[in-house]
């Protein structure tokens, strides 16, 4: 069993699912004042009944009342304790009043978390929640839980390809309005409003307002210095009233412009009963979102909502497929109008009961997480097996050639004709001293940030791999019904000296890191090995250079030995008048003419010495990073089981 648990600073609402059935989740009831399914987010203690929660909370012997304490501040007891206290009692009554939960099999609890809160907060999240006694918790971001709700409960009309694209995500709750951009089903980073655009900010709002018109308005606010809770209190009742009021017919207040909704209640204090009416019209409410807010810098709640959607808007790459409200907030009229006024009425989607959404998404994610297990385990049990490093063992002899041909390509023109030029001039002494200077000549040209040839060279060698590595990973895929296209490593686009991946998604991403990682090796280890090592060998014998040898070979003669007489050759100073026999046209034509074979003999000769360096290490490296890169597709893929 799943539940979906949506602790949220205003209210909190459970939704549960199971994991071997496809339902659409259901809202529980938690036996909740005024309607079952929603607690308001408040606690308190009672010295006969315990730990009292929502509206229960405010019974009259109860003591430390808590209201809206969900916080990223983990580490306070204000918000540790009233937590704990919380989710304990909350859960305890789900268990006591739902016979799904009371069978055999274990409780998987899903909480959610604004998209701001990253990884190691979610983890400090969940210890905390661990520790009011849920020994089984996973804690999700809400922005998912949305749109999860929004593709799989079919109360949304929309076409599910927009839900697959770049979708805009805005959560308005009590202490915050959350913009999270969600592309290809992957949660991006909030989009950061600056300020606390949270509704409680109307709700306190409304308080002030009536205390100013209320008779005995100061009584009430001198009380209400001293006594927290019951400002939360009354903050609680203006909040209800504002709700009751977004939910009347707009006709209504048309017809009358003085017709109101409202409550009165009744403040205790040691000098007897103070009554807190409060009475709205439609001009009231107008006056309460268009009045200036010091903590948005002088601007109405209207108006900063809009200029954040505004910001919400610049700060994406393009025009969102979807914008999905969610929160109890997204019931205000004008909010969806103003989303529609940015982005277009065709983008903008509201749920039938956008406050109790993200439960049922929460719910829902559970599900997704448990079938997905499986997956995972099966791409895990693929990586321990060691195939992959198999399979990149196998086609490391062809990556070695190719990072050969990346050093050898083109080193005539660049770095033999002209070092034979210099030595032809006198400026280098002898042949060993030639080649040793290539040598260093080749690793400045690689090591430059500029030079992109070995990654080009691993990119598309990596290209090459991956119709294999797809055969590896399509039996999973088919047996946890997914298009194997989903574990497909995306292709890397080498254009102008730059690798590109044309996907936005964190697997693109993972893809050049670790082509990045497999770059380093090669650079700072492979090739500075061999060619500060036998790469001035492996120069002067082989390839291009050798034509400058076998010129020199001539001049010192081969009586001592083919191998002795090479030595010679390589170690001599020849004389400058010797140098210049047969003149230089002649053997730049030369080199020039033979260029395309010498290089390709050096650049197998490079090949083989790579392997002998670092294949070992090279490979490792390579088999990490693309153990790396599978397991960000299966981050991405294990979003679509279902």
């Amino acid at each position: 069993m799943i539940v979906g648990f949506d602790l949220g600073h205003g209210e909190t609402a459970l939704a549960k699912a199971y994991a071997d059935k496809d339902a659409v989740p259901t809202v529980m009831d938690l036996g909740a004042t005024g309607g079952g399914r929603q607690h308001v987010t408040m606690v308190a203690e009672h010295p006969t009944r315990g730990v009292l929660v929502g509206r229960a909370a405010m019974d009259n012997g109860a003591t430390g009342l808590q209201l809206a304490f969900k916080s990223p501040e983990l580490d306070r007891e204000e918000v540790r304790r009233p937590t704990t206290l919380f989710v304990r009692k909350v859960a305890e009554d789900a268990v006591e009043r739902d016979q799904d939960l009371k069978g055999t099999r274990p409780v998987r609890w899903f909480f959610g978390a604004p998209s701001g809160w990253d990884r190691e907060l979610r983890g400090e999240y969940a210890a905390l929640l661990r520790a009011a006694g849920l020994p089984r918790v996973d804690v999700v971001p809400e922005s998912r839980a949305a749109l999860l709700y929004a593709r799989e409960s079919g109360e949304l009309e929309v076409d599910p390809g927009r839900l697959s694209g770049a979708v805009l995500v805005v959560d308005l709750g009590s202490s915050t309005t959350d913009f999270t951009a969600v592309v290809g089903r992957r949660t991006g980073p909030p989009l950061d409003t600056g300020l606390p655009l949270g509704a409680g900010l109307i709700d306190r709002t409304i308080l002030e307002q009536q205390l100013d018109r209320n008779p005995q308005g100061a009584e009430l606010r001198e009380f209400l210095q001293e006594e927290r809770s019951v400002r939360l209190v009354l903050e609680l009742m203006c909040r209800e009233v504002k709700e009751t009021f977004f939910r009347t017919d707009r006709g209504k207040f048309a017809a009358d412009p003085e017709a109101t909704v409202g409550t009165v209640h009744p403040v205790r204090t040691r000098g007897g009963v103070l009554y807190f009416h409060i009475e709205l019209t439609a001009g009231d409410m107008a006056a309460v979102l268009d009045a200036p807010q010091p903590t948005l810098g002088g601007r109405s709640w209207r108006q900063a909502y809009r200029d954040a959607l505004d910001g919400a808007a610049a700060g994406l790459p393009g025009p969102p497929d979807a914008v999905l409200l969610t929160g109890g907030a997204s019931r205000m009229h004008f909010v969806r109008e103003q989303a529609r006024e940015v982005f277009g009425a065709d983008r903008v989607f509201l749920g039938t009961e956008p406050d109790v959404a993200i439960a049922r998404g929460l719910a829902l994610a559970g599900r997704m997480s448990i079938r997905a297990a499986g997956f995972r385990a099966d791409i895990r049990g693929l990586l321990d097996s060691d195939r992959v490093g198999s399979l990149v063992a196998d086609r490391l002899p062809r990556l070695a050639e190719r990072l050969g041909e990346a050093v050898a390509d083109g080193m005539t023109e660049r770095h033999v004709i002209p070092a034979f030029r210099r030595w032809r001039a006198g400026r280098i002494t002898t042949l060993d001293e030639m080649a040793a200077g290539i040598s260093r000549s080749l690793h400045a040209e690689l090591t430059d940030p500029g030079n992109t040839r070995l990654q080009e060279a691993i990119a598309t060698w990596q290209n090459a791999l991956r119709p294999d590595l797809e055969e590896l990973t399509r039996p999973i895929c088919r047996r946890r019904h997914l298009e194997p296209s989903v574990m497909a490593l995306p292709t890397v686009r080498v254009s102008e000296g730059k690798l590109d991946v044309p996907v936005d998604a964190a697997a693109a991403t993972e893809v050049l890191d670790n082509i990045a990682s497999v770059v380093n090796v090669v650079v700072a280890g492979i090739v500075a090995t061999t060619l500060f090592g036998a790469g001035t060998a492996i120069i002067a014998a082989t390839g291009p250079f050798a034509v400058i040898v076998a010129f020199a070979l001539v001049w010192a003669g081969l009586s001592e030995g083919k191998e002795r007489a090479l030595a010679k050759a390589k170690e001599a100073n020849i004389p400058p008048m010797a140098r210049k026999v047969g003149g230089e046209a002649r053997m730049v034509a030369k080199l020039q003419r033979e260029a395309g074979a010498q290089e390709a003999a050096l650049a197998r000769a490079f090949g083989e010495q790579f392997l002998e360096d670092g294949g070992q290490r090279l490979a490792q490296e390579i088999t990490k990073g693309i153990a790396e890169d599978l397991e960000a597709l299966a981050d991405e893929a294990e979003l679509l089981v279902r």
